[in-house]
């Protein structure tokens, strides 16, 4: 997993942000109109995550958030094929919270599809594996009530 930057750009500082409040902490804390780059982490690379990137990208643009002067674009996915998208902008104060609504709205689906299997892992650890086990045995259950019946001579009709 790895953003690759435009030549003339090193890393100045690295920080760890878990949450959303620590990214917001964070750009208060820079001077106006430095660079930032997040990384949103998803479980997996879903169906739609590339399409999903472009509209991200358009409606960030169409919001008016400025993109850094020697990187044109404001999201990217991973070039390496990780679950990850890249959000690159200029700071200011009050450009995370929009972006994170336009972001929010746009990935709500994997987010919201991954949220309930993450409670109750946290709140029943090991139920998921069960539950995905009983789903199994049920595929399992339903394939061998049809077996016989498909094996089963036709019968005549009259």
């Amino acid at each position: 997993m790895a953003f690759r930057l435009p030549a003339n750009l090193i890393v100045g500082s690295q920080y760890q942000a878990v949450s959303p409040g620590d990214v917001e902490v964070l750009e208060n804390s820079l001077p106006p109109s430095s660079r930032v780059l997040v990384g949103l982490v998803f479980a997996e690379r879903y169906d739609g995550f590339l399409e999903d990137c472009e509209r991200a990208e358009t409606a960030l643009r169409e919001a008016g958030i400025p993109a850094w002067p020697e990187y044109a674009r404001l999201v990217t996915p991973d070039p390496d094929g990780e679950p990850v998208a890249w959000i690159s902008y200029q700071s200011s104060p009050a450009f995370w919270i929009p972006i994170l609504l336009i972001i929010g709205s746009i990935f709500l689906l994997p987010i919201l599809s991954a949220l309930p299997v993450w409670i109750i892992d946290k709140l029943f650890p090991g139920v998921a594996d069960f539950i995905t086990t009983l789903v199994v045995l049920g595929i399992m259950v339903g394939v061998m009530m049809f077996i016989p019946k498909m094996l089963s001579p036709a019968k005549e009709k009259r």
